[in-house]
């Protein structure tokens, strides 16, 4: 393996993550990795495989799981209050469907973090390998509105995108003034305001976490404006889907699902000689 002495820094968006999978396994072919990998929200989910060394894995549990209803569906936001199947996701499939392979991850030297939300601070929590992987993995996917809240330590957390969605700050903090940055959206994107009423309602009792949803389309785009400058200055690799290819993030489409992972490890491989 070649490690590159920069942080690569992991973007979530749910099903779009697929993209990341597909970038992430040209790295695994290509036999690069990195000694910091932060990720958020579905960008952890999917770089635990890549600290593993487990190419291929992320997608076979779309291939295979998508469309079943424990994955994604209204019946397990009905009955366990999730869109997606936390249980079924964190539990029964990497400890009995589609293996985890623990030793292989833990063994991996390279610092790996995953950022989730503290509800009672409103403010971001950062994970170490040494945390409990799945109980902050689930958390840190946990999207607001549409999942519980995942108690871990005395805290109850949620997605950590709405508090740090695209960690190059953190990385920064911890020395690495190189980063490799891997999102989602296609270039020049930006989110839209979102209305506070259902924030206020479904999150009365936590008010800095209403105030942390409050601010978080600014804070993203601000996050945003700082990874371009970045990317102009030479300081920040960005691989980006190079084609926008509609998808969501509770895609539907396997074939669409397919096709983002393919176009992850064409733009991966095109960033070899960028690396």
């Amino acid at each position: 393996m070649t490690t590159i002495e920069k942080a690569l820094v992991l973007e979530g968006g749910g099903l779009r993550g697929q993209y990341t999978a597909g970038v992430l396994d040209a790295f695994l072919e290509m036999g690069i990795t990195f000694p910091y990998i932060i990720g958020v929200s579905a960008g952890a989910s999917i770089a635990c495989s890549y600290v593993s060394g487990q190419i291929g894995r992320n997608q076979e549990i779309v291939e295979r799981f998508r469309n079943d209803p424990r994955y994604l569906s209204l019946r397990n936001l009905f009955t366990k209050g999730s869109l997606f199947g936390m249980d079924f996701i964190y539990g029964t499939v990497p400890n009995e469907l589609v293996f985890f392979d623990y030793p292989a991850y833990y063994a991996h030297p390279a610092r790996f973090v995953t950022v989730c939300t503290d509800c009672a601070t409103g403010g971001a929590v950062y994970y170490e390998k040494d945390a409990d992987l799945l109980t902050v993995l689930r958390a840190s996917a946990s999207m607001p509105f549409l999942s519980q809240m995942v108690e871990y330590e005395g805290r109850k957390l949620l997605d950590g995108a709405i508090a740090d969605a695209i960690p190059i700050e953190k990385a920064q903090a911890e020395g690495y003034a190189k980063k490799v940055v891997v999102l989602t959206r296609p270039p020049n994107y930006r989110k839209k305001p979102e209305g506070g009423t259902a924030a206020r309602l479904v999150y009365r009792r936590h008010p800095a976490l209403v105030e942390a949803l409050g601010s978080r389309v600014d804070r993203y785009n601000r996050q945003m404006e700082r990874v371009e400058a970045e990317e102009r200055d030479g300081s920040a690799l960005v691989i980006r889907p190079s084609r926008d290819l509609g998808v969501s993030r509770t895609e539907k489409s396997v074939e669409k699902l397919r096709a983002l992972y393919e176009l992850g490890i064409e733009d991966g491989k095109a960033a070899l000689g960028r690396l």
